[in-house]
């Protein structure tokens, strides 16, 4: 960038020495402001360029002046105005010193193509203009990296939307796998209740079941056989005929018969 910008104050001492009649209030109130803007003061130097106008309006060296001291003030589109408004003079070298401002104050806008024109039309003028000639490569060179920082910007975001996506969509395969892992041990844990009641009922009912049992079983010993009766009973029944025997053979009480001897 050693030759990126234009050195305005070197245009404007050339319309402050040629073209102006000294005596005219507007040529020295051109002067004075051509004084102010080489120390640095652009505020003074557009004010007293602006009072010259009160005089001289439709002056194109004054509106290119202001506009020197407008991008001074880094008011770049209020310049590239006031530039063109000098483009009316038939000065060529007016025309290609305003085209090559007009170029820089569109660079500084950030229209980098408009100033490739401008430039253009610089050399167009003058085409031995080397400043114009390095600008217009420094620019292009400039448009072709911010094109390649926004395709690279661009490939970064897309790829940090794919990997936000492919993170997204892990995030949810997991929940639902986890989702999943929960219903599962939900339906194995009410698998397992339901086996483990089963079970309770199971016991409960082979308890009742051995307790029933266990009462029919009492019940039974506590009863007698068909057969252990029939035995009892005929044993009582040789019991009651002994004891007729035995009734039978032993004396009677009461009257005896007696019998004959005879």
């Amino acid at each position: 960038m050693r030759r990126f910008f234009v050195i305005v104050v070197v245009s404007l001492f050339y319309f402050s020495s040629i073209g102006w009649i000294w005596q005219d209030p507007v040529a020295k109130k051109n002067k004075e402001g051509v004084k102010l803007y080489k120390e640095g003061r652009m505020d003074d130097a557009l004010s007293k360029w602006r009072d010259a106008q009160i005089d001289s309006p439709d002056k194109e060296e004054l509106h290119y002046n202001i506009g020197s001291a407008l991008y001074g003030q880094k008011k770049y589109e209020d310049a590239s105005n006031e530039y063109e408004k000098s483009l009316g003079a038939k000065d060529a070298e007016l025309h290609a010193k305003t085209y090559y401002n007009m170029g820089n104050s569109c660079y500084r806008m950030g229209k980098l193509p408009e100033a490739i024109e401008y430039y253009k039309k610089t050399l167009d003028i003058n085409s031995d203009d080397e400043d114009a000639k390095y600008n217009i490569e420094f620019v292009r060179k400039k448009i072709k990296e911010d094109l390649q920082k926004k395709e690279s910007q661009q490939a970064k975001s897309q790829r940090e939307n794919q990997e936000e996506q492919e993170k997204s969509e892990e995030q949810k395969s997991q929940g639902q796998q986890e989702q999943q892992q929960q219903q599962e041990a939900q339906a194995r844990q009410e698998e397992k209740k339901e086996g483990e009641k089963e079970q309770e009922e199971a016991a409960g009912r082979e308890a009742q079941e051995q307790q029933e049992d266990k009462q029919a079983q009492e019940g039974k010993e506590g009863e007698m056989s068909k057969e252990d009766a029939l035995r009892l009973l005929d044993a009582l029944k040789d019991d009651e005929k002994d004891l007729q025997k035995e009734l039978r053979t032993q004396p009677g009480e009461g009257r005896y018969r007696v019998e004959k001897d005879w």
